[in-house]
């Protein structure tokens, strides 16, 4: 009766275990993609003028980290770092210049050449 007893409390312990986890999956993202999260940044400027300043933080997941960051307008946008190290890590997106854009790349490559770009806009205030 023991033996049983103690079969049943640890099957509920397990079911606990893997229900308060989530039961598993991969929380870094597909091995074979990779996603930023935001996927596409617009800000908007003040009245007459484009966005300066401090953006968000871009997340990257999936695909086989590092990643390298490649800035396409590095006149207008300034990144925090050009490498993300690992899965679940970011980067951060600092408005310069006062420069508008519309739809701008930085581009995402990851260890095994996958490539994604997260797109910027920033317009001009009303």
């Amino acid at each position: 009766m023991n033996n049983i007893r103690w079969a049943a409390t640890a099957m509920v312990m397990v079911s606990l275990a893997l229900s308060a986890c989530g039961g598993g999956g991969n929380e870094s993202g597909p091995p074979d993609a990779i996603q930023a999260s935001p996927a596409a940044v617009a800000v908007t400027g003040p009245a007459g003028a484009c966005a300066t300043g401090l953006g968000p933080t871009v997340y990257l997941y999936g695909g086989t980290p590092p990643y390298k960051l490649k800035n396409s307008v590095p006149m207008a946008l300034a990144l925090d770092k050009s490498t993300v190290g690992l899965s679940g890590q970011g980067f951060t997106v600092t408005f310069t210049n006062g420069v508008c854009l519309d739809g701008m790349p930085v581009s995402v490559e990851d260890d095994m050449g996958r490539i994604i770009e997260v797109m910027f806009t920033n317009q001009m205030g009303s």
